[in-house]
């Protein structure tokens, strides 16, 4: 019995379709997504952002698509942080109207 998966030119002919996730990709994408949603979704996030910006920073850099990123791949999480609490900073010293 031949186990080979591919012809003798080398084209695959068994296994998984090109583009499946294998079970424990998958499996772990709804588990990170079932924690996500118990930790409170875009509260949790908006709570990260304000107590850990580093942390926030660079969950986003994981998540951008690649054409934001720049040319080398990377992202200055301390660029990045430093411009989240600078725009906190100036939204902190606006005054709510009907705040009186």
């Amino acid at each position: 019995m031949d186990l080979d998966m591919a012809t003798k030119d080398g084209k695959k002919t068994g296994g998984r379709q090109k583009g499946t996730p294998n079970k424990t990709t998958r499996d772990m994408k709804a588990a990170i997504i079932e924690a996500f949603e118990r930790a409170g979704g875009v509260d949790y996030l908006h709570a990260l952002a304000n107590d850990e910006p580093r942390t926030f920073a660079t969950l986003l850099a994981k998540v951008m698509p690649n054409e934001n990123i720049n040319d080398n791949r990377n992202i200055d999480v301390n660029a990045l942080t430093e411009r989240l609490q600078a725009g906190r900073a100036r939204v902190a010293k606006l005054r709510v109207v009907g705040d009186d």
